[in-house]
């Protein structure tokens, strides 16, 4: 069974390779993909995922899931380059939950009720490459995702996007548009 969701998935675009070592914490408390961030790259506050909706429902705030794999090159690309970008970090701290979810992993989460391993829920949840990023509702309702690796300026699109609510009157291509019109930045390809 797929959960339904509200956007067909986000376009990712642009790509660039770099890679960076990956470190994890056990399932129940924070997570720290990097000991040693490369300069200017700001820490995040990962949770598991039962953690972070728990808390994303408690504060009333927007989830981001990251779906990743310990061997995946464009997971640690993402986290060094947009989840370690400055503006990404400090935006992605003030407005979401974050949530890391290892698509191959055999621990257990929970969502809307019912038990799972991480890789079950990516699998429910239409995950088919590494990275993928998940919108969340403060209730874990899923509003959208995005496949693969997203630069930083498309993701400040998307967060925004979400973290406004605009998706309860529109699509990212119309915000897209009405941000535009409003003389925004439009994101590299």
């Amino acid at each position: 069974m797929r959960f339904p969701v509200r956007t067909t998935v986000f376009v990712a675009l642009g790509l660039s390779l770099l890679t960076a070592p990956l470190a994890i914490s056990g399932p129940s408390g924070s997570l720290n993909r990097s000991d040693k961030p490369a300069p200017g790259e700001k820490k995040l506050p990962w949770l598991a995922f039962d953690a972070a909706t728990e808390k994303a429902k408690k504060e009333n705030k927007h989830l981001i899931v990251d779906v990743y794999t310990t061997w995946c090159g464009w997971c640690k690309v993402m986290d060094r380059q947009t989840y370690g970008n400055k503006e990404v970090a400090e935006y992605l701290t003030e407005n979401f939950v974050l949530a890391k979810v290892n698509g191959e992993s055999s621990a257990e989460l929970h969502y809307k009720g019912e038990a799972m391993s991480e890789k079950t829920f990516a699998r429910k949840v239409g995950v088919t490459g590494f990275p993928t990023t998940y919108f969340l509702k403060p209730d874990a309702d899923i509003i959208g995702g995005a496949p693969g690796y997203i630069p930083p300026d498309n993701f400040m699109i998307y967060a925004k996007y979400v973290s406004t609510r605009w998706y309860e009157k529109g699509t990212p291509q119309e915000y897209m548009k009405a941000t535009q019109e409003q003389g925004a930045v439009t994101p590299s390809n």
